[in-house]
């Protein structure tokens, strides 16, 4: 399954915000994707994750989609995922996880 934005549920979004400053943006973007490439989509419960950079450069997002809540904290419980989060944490200044549903999806017409 690959990552979407859906309306309809049934799927867990998780949206992180790493607050940093510019001069390491890229290094958490590059610990993000050997954590997601390497490690996360193995996972049984992962679907996706996108990972957007803000254009000023101090800001990172990450967009994690897993098939449920439970998928997640399995995730967050491995070692491998303690030992990123620790090394992403001490990249960022700040990190803001939140998880959301989906209100409503516009699409062209």
């Amino acid at each position: 399954m690959k990552a979407q934005i859906d309306d309809a549920g049934g799927v867990f979004t998780l949206i992180n915000t790493f607050h940093a400053p510019r001069d390491r943006q890229k290094a958490i973007v590059d610990s993000l994707r050997r954590f997601t490439e390497g490690f996360a989509r193995t996972l049984p419960g992962f679907i996706g994750a996108s990972v957007h950079m803000s254009l000023d450069g101090t800001r990172v997002v990450n967009y994690v989609q897993w098939k449920s809540g439970e998928d997640l904290r399995s995730m967050l419980a491995t070692p491998e995922a303690q030992a990123h989060m620790a090394e992403v944490g001490a990249l960022a200044d700040r990190v803001d996880p939140v998880p959301y549903a989906v209100a409503f999806v516009g699409t062209a017409e």
